[in-house]
């Protein structure tokens, strides 16, 4: 994962809070990696179920419908907003905000395969 993103880069995770509204958790990379290590032995798997790319110039957004398992067995679905830029070294992603699907925001049939 590291060197996929620039080191700044910043994950975003959308929920609903206890009343409802719109909440946000925000995570460095390495925040993000303590969390998936203190899970222990659980084997996570993210699926990409369906993706569009958007490019300009150096620039480029990817919107990645997700399904996630826990265990081999489907736990979550949701969506992916990934920024990235290119240098250099190639395409690096600089942000990534996921919302996962809830009973409130059901995944629209136009993100499924």
């Amino acid at each position: 994962m590291k060197a996929l993103l620039i080191p700044e880069a910043r994950l975003m995770f959308m929920s609903a809070g206890t009343d409802g509204a719109p909440t946000y958790s925000l995570q460095t990379l390495d925040d993000w990696i303590a969390r998936v290590k203190a899970r222990g032995h659980v084997m996570l798997e993210e699926k990409q179920l369906k993706f569009q790319i958007e490019r300009f110039g150096n620039l480029a957004h990817l919107w990645s419908t997700y399904a996630l398992y826990s265990d081999g067995k489907q736990s979550a679905r949701g969506i992916n907003s990934i920024e990235a830029i290119k240098d250099a070294g190639g395409w690096r992603v600089t942000g990534i905000l996921v919302q996962a699907e809830s009973p409130a925001d059901p995944l629209p049939k136009k993100y499924l395969p």
